[in-house]
């Protein structure tokens, strides 16, 4: 992995605040960094430089479990509609880019991010911003959470659940 100045400072300030770092190679980024415990165990959020850009992008991608999509398959689009259009309207809050894939109804997976420009990039600017993409992604998993807990999902028939089972983000 090549070196360059600013990827070393970006490690030192997230090693310094206890994040894990690692570094993944691919051809489209000067550098592209991976930090953990972010949020918890097995959640991740890349920190990616673009070649000829100058901006650096943090975000994180949460994957949805298949049993919270099987939950959600039982809503009615209406309600699925209601609750996802309110989820965007209060990410608004946290001044982060969002995107859920494959659409808004039926999210397998879903993206937060933030921009920084190079020429102000500051460690304080910076752990600002990952501080934005963190706490928007704790806010999709406690409304996800929240809306699909133990007592709501007990109410919603599934033909494949237990009374045994735990509810998605639970």
């Amino acid at each position: 992995m090549s070196s360059s100045p600013l990827k070393d400072r970006i490690k030192r300030w997230l090693t310094n605040e206890d994040y894990d770092v690692s570094e993944r190679d691919d051809q489209v980024s000067d550098f592209h960094l991976v930090i953990s415990n972010l949020h918890g165990k097995g959640t991740f959020a890349d920190i990616v430089k673009l070649k000829n850009k100058d901006f650096v992008i943090l975000g994180s991608a949460l994957q949805n479990p298949p049993e919270f999509l099987r939950v959600l398959s039982t809503l009615a689009e209406k309600e699925r509609s209601d609750f996802f259009n309110q989820v965007q309207r209060d990410l608004l809050q946290f001044r982060v880019d969002h995107e859920f894939h494959p659409n808004k109804l039926m999210p397998e997976r879903m993206i937060v991010r933030d921009t920084v420009y190079e020429e102000d990039l500051t460690r304080t600017v910076f752990m600002e911003h990952i501080k934005r993409v963190k706490f928007a992604s704790l806010f999709l998993l406690w409304s996800i959470g929240h809306k699909f807990s133990a007592d709501h999902v007990q109410s919603i028939p599934h033909p494949s659940s237990t009374s045994g089972s735990r509810p998605p983000y639970g």
